[in-house]
């Protein structure tokens, strides 16, 4: 009789300890429910705002005139560049290159420069167009970055189509004979923050 007291009072503690174990195991996992609705409602308004302030017109967005001067630029020389055999598998274009130079007029120091150089002839009508990324990137010798006030020369390619009178007249003339633009589009600075340049008409 004793021992059976004793079985029934240890059964009667045991199940009354496992019971309070459910139960807190339910408590606990009702807070760490109501920690991630949390958590996921501090991120939705991190996201909303992050939003707002990626398309904001005031931070993000430097508004210039056509004849922009934020990134000065020179038209160096150009030339045709014909497709050659041994690069016809990877290159089959012949090509128009512009060799330019880009200045940081800017107080910030620059990762790269999304743009866009369109040729045009002299009564201001579009030849040719193309788009292009302005960085020093593999020029680890004098820095990765375009500090304020540096120039970068690189070339410009323009794909050449034989068949377009805009192309073969590009090829035919003379520097002189033609106008080309730089219009930079966003600017990534070293220091992570970014700028897209809107043209007022």
């Amino acid at each position: 009789m004793r021992k059976a007291l004793i079985i029934l009072s240890s059964i009667s503690i045991f199940s009354f300890s496992f019971a309070q174990t459910l139960e807190e195991r339910v408590q606990q996992l009702e807070k760490k429910v109501q920690q991630l609705e949390e958590r996921l409602n501090k991120l939705e308004n991190k996201q909303e705002k992050t939003g707002i302030i990626s398309t904001s017109e005031i931070t993000d967005v430097i508004v210039s005139s056509p004849e922009q001067k934020i990134i000065p630029y020179k038209v160096l020389s150009k030339k045709f560049k014909p497709k050659a055999l041994k690069e016809s598998l990877w290159d089959r274009n012949d090509k128009i290159i512009l060799k330019m130079e880009f200045k940081n007029n800017l107080n910030k120091e620059i990762n790269n420069i999304n743009g866009k150089v369109i040729i045009y002839d002299k009564d201001g009508k579009e030849l040719m167009s193309t788009k292009v990324n302005v960085n020093k990137a593999l020029n680890f010798f004098s820095g990765t970055t375009i500090k304020p006030g540096e120039t970068v020369k690189m070339n410009v390619e323009f794909v050449y189509d034989k068949n377009k009178p805009e192309d073969r007249k590009v090829k035919e003339a003379s520097l002189n004979d033609l106008v080309v633009k730089f219009y930079p589009l966003k600017i990534e600075f070293a220091d992570g923050t970014t700028k897209y340049i809107k043209y007022k008409r």
